[in-house]
């Protein structure tokens, strides 16, 4: 790898450190990206205690004490889209994704987004580069090693051409400090350097990383598997959706099977309606 800024070492450490300390909760997603479910908030009873409590007082524990009925009204609430007793159950998961993916994810605005700003802190200094994977279609390549390769050389280019500004930028600044053409830096947020990064930024390309906690309850989080995990999503967001969904699965594989069901007879219910409507 290329030489990166010092935020960029030390966000791959903490990559690296994470993915040892919760290694069922991580996964690593192509040149650059991450993906840490980092906690949760209510289980399969938190859905079930929720939708009886009008019905009765009592109240299951966790998903270990389901009966064949608790399974069945789990799967017929979701089934029915009794929605409000899925919103019961949180996710927070926390991301490093390409910008371009970012901006697709976001579109889920029912949940909290908190995103690493380039404001305060120098661009994540690595750019998305597509794989094979991501570059084939129906066995097609439709972007060469060549092309690649220049790509991959003009965001070198870019974040080079950021580095050699902003520490430009920074001599100007120190240098009117100590002519006394600037006042001398009190604490907090310096407005002189701050201004610089509000401008550097501009050049950043999409493909740039970007750090993000996301917090979903289920009914949204059970959307976005929906639209992101079908084959017509774009790879490259599918890829995290994927990885997002193998995380959670592993926390509540009772919902997850369940959501799945439904999500799959939902699929086959529309392919039926659309055969019959195209024999109509």
């Amino acid at each position: 790898m290329r030489e990166i800024n010092k935020a960029t070492a030390e966000l791959r450490e903490e990559m690296a450190r994470r993915s040892t300390l919760n290694p069922g909760g991580t996964r690593r997603i192509g040149n650059f990206g991450f993906i840490e479910l980092e906690e949760t908030w209510g289980d399969e009873a938190t859905i079930i205690n929720t939708a009886r409590i009008s019905t009765t007082n009592q109240r299951l524990a966790n998903g270990h004490e389901f009966t064949d009925r608790d399974r069945a009204l789990l799967y017929q609430l979701l089934h029915d889209q009794h929605g409000t007793p899925f919103e019961t159950v949180y996710f927070r998961f926390r991301f490093i994704a390409p910008i371009f993916v970012l901006r697709q994810w976001v579109k889920h605005r029912v949940s909290s987004w908190n995103e690493f700003s380039m404001r305060y802190r120098k661009p994540i200094s690595v750019a998305y580069v597509p794989d094979v994977a991501a570059r084939t279609v129906d066995g097609f390549a439709v972007l060469d090693e060549a092309a690649i390769d220049e790509y991959e050389a003009l965001m070198a280019q870019l974040f080079a051409w950021y580095e050699k500004q902003y520490s430009a930028a920074c001599s100007r600044i120190d240098g009117a400090r100590e002519r006394g053409e600037l006042a001398p830096k009190e604490g907090g947020r310096d407005p002189y350097r701050g201004r610089v990064r509000e401008l550097l930024r501009n050049v950043m390309p999409v493909a740039t990383y970007s750090d993000v906690y996301w917090t979903v309850n289920f009914r949204s989080l059970m959307n976005f598997f929906k639209l992101r995990r079908k084959q017509d999503a774009q790879y490259e967001i599918r890829e995290y959706a994927d990885a997002a969904f193998a995380l959670f699965a592993a926390r509540l594989p009772l919902l997850a099977e369940t959501m799945q069901r439904v999500l799959d007879e939902s699929a086959a219910a529309g392919a039926t309606l659309q055969e019959s409507s195209g024999h109509a």
